[in-house]
């Protein structure tokens, strides 16, 4: 099995080498959008994701460094990897995306070898206003298979997991998210089940990164009694969103403290009960340019926690009502290659109350840059850093068992995302990890994926 494993990543590594060394043909550059839609463009497999403004279609605008407009960045965990179905002319569009991933864990972590996770996913996209006549309005619908081999539980054992599509060894069909939106002058209503990682705490360079740590900040990641809302546990929410000016703009939400369940994590539940409690949500945007922006966020859980190195007379963890936490980061272009293409820089820091998390601050740092050759404008490297900090009551908590620990973890990615044609998008990565889930008893994990989407997009 692990031959058989061992040459499907060779083969995909053959297969991405091919595809890298096409150069971008006619039927592959961007084509205008239809009117009233959120992109003035469509680039090759990464519609509406961010990509369309990555090449040099538009050589008069500049593109924007901020996730995707809201309701247009949708997908499990990573605003790249499922292109929102509303770039059509039809009121309602279907959209279903095949992920493969293939990968090898070299050296280091829990163990040596390779796995393959797939996940299809569907999407399904109704604008009210053309269908039903409500104006502003828009409904989503959106489902996932994945299957049950895992990354991170089986071979990699980091707190900052390796990828986006991974379900901790569960295999999952379920629904993702399911909400209506509801657009009001310049505010923006969104009530339903609801991934929050889509519109909170990222900017648009972060998004061509699959570990866990680029996604927004490993603090709100980690942070929650079954994490936050996002992939693939996703809670009832309802989110406001309101824009200022052409610069600032602010957001909140309160969900489902709970997302889904713990203890049967392959099923959809909606938990509203006072020991799960919600959770509140705000942050502010400040975008002074198309290629700068700058964030702020504040976080707070209401339900009751298990402190980590706290215990009552029966032994059993002390409880503390609701933690917190915050963030800052933003993003901004180093240098411009064209309008389109160039170089941008990210970066963020998260801190959150360290009584009850593992990791209670973390901080990442990447560049991303888009079209770096010539031949293939719509083609994205990046390179991240992330740490985490273990928090000094789970040191202690460690200590106290008499289990070793380390104070950080940190992570390392190198990526390049290549669009080959309108369908097939092909993104080969490599990881590395210094003392993995600050673990002194796992070794530091070098690890190779090629990661690989196949998707269209129907009218209905």
């Amino acid at each position: 099995m692990e031959y058989a494993k061992s040459s499907l990543l060779a083969a995909c590594l053959i297969v991405t080498a091919s595809g890298l060394g096409w150069p971008a043909r006619a039927d592959d550059v961007p084509v205008a959008a239809p009117a009233g839609t959120a992109s003035a463009a469509v680039a090759p497999a990464d519609a509406a994701s961010g990509e369309a403004a990555s090449g040099d279609a538009t050589p008069t605008g500049t593109a924007p460094i901020g996730t995707a407009p809201i309701g247009t960045a949708l997908g499990p965990h990573l605003a790249v990897q499922s292109q929102a179905a509303d770039n059509g002319p039809s009121p309602i569009t279907f959209r279903l995306q095949y992920t493969g991933e293939a990968a090898y864990n070299a050296a280091g972590g829990i163990h040596d070898g390779g796995t393959y996770m797939n996940q299809i996913l569907g999407q399904l996209h109704v604008d009210a206003d053309k269908a039903f006549g409500w104006k502003g309005g828009s409904i989503v619908l959106e489902g996932f298979y994945e299957n049950a081999d895992s990354l991170d539980t089986q071979y990699v054992g980091a707190a900052q997991d390796p990828s986006l599509i991974d379900t901790s060894g569960v295999a999952m069909v379920r629904l993702y998210q399911a909400y209506y939106k509801q657009d009001i002058g310049d505010a923006n209503v969104l009530f339903g089940i609801y991934d929050l990682e889509t519109e909170f705490g990222s900017t648009r360079p972060m998004d061509v990164f699959f570990n866990g740590a680029y996604a927004w900040n490993t603090v709100l990641d980690q942070s929650g009694l079954n994490g936050p809302s996002t992939y693939p546990s996703t809670s009832l929410a309802l989110r406001g969103h309101y824009q200022f000016n052409d610069q600032w703009s602010v957001q909140a939400a309160v969900l489902d403290g709970v997302p889904d369940s713990i203890k049967y994590p392959n099923i959809t539940t909606v938990n509203i009960n006072r020991d799960a409690g919600a959770m509140l949500i705000g942050e502010v945007d400040y975008e002074p340019t198309k290629t700068t922006k700058i964030l702020a966020g504040y976080w707070d859980y209401t339900g009751q926690f298990p402190a980590l190195n706290q215990t009552n007379a029966m032994g059993m963890p002390n409880q503390i009502s609701g933690t917190s936490g915050g963030y800052i980061g933003g993003a901004t272009r180093l240098y411009s290659q064209t309008a389109r293409r160039g170089l941008d820089v990210f970066a963020n820091i998260g801190i959150g109350t360290s009584a009850t998390e593992q990791i209670d601050r973390s901080l990442n740092v990447g560049l991303t840059y888009t079209g770096l050759l010539d031949a293939r404008p719509f083609d994205r490297l990046g390179f991240a850093v992330g740490i985490a900090h273990a928090s000094n009551p789970y040191r202690a908590m460690q200590i106290a068992a008499g289990n070793g620990v380390e104070t950080y973890e940190t992570n390392f990615e190198l990526t390049y995302r290549a669009p080959i044609n309108r369908w097939l998008t092909i993104q080969p990565d490599i990881q590395y990890w210094v003392n993995p889930n600050m673990d002194p008893l796992l070794k530091n994990d070098l690890l190779f994926l090629v990661h690989f989407e196949i998707s269209h997009v129907f009218g209905l």
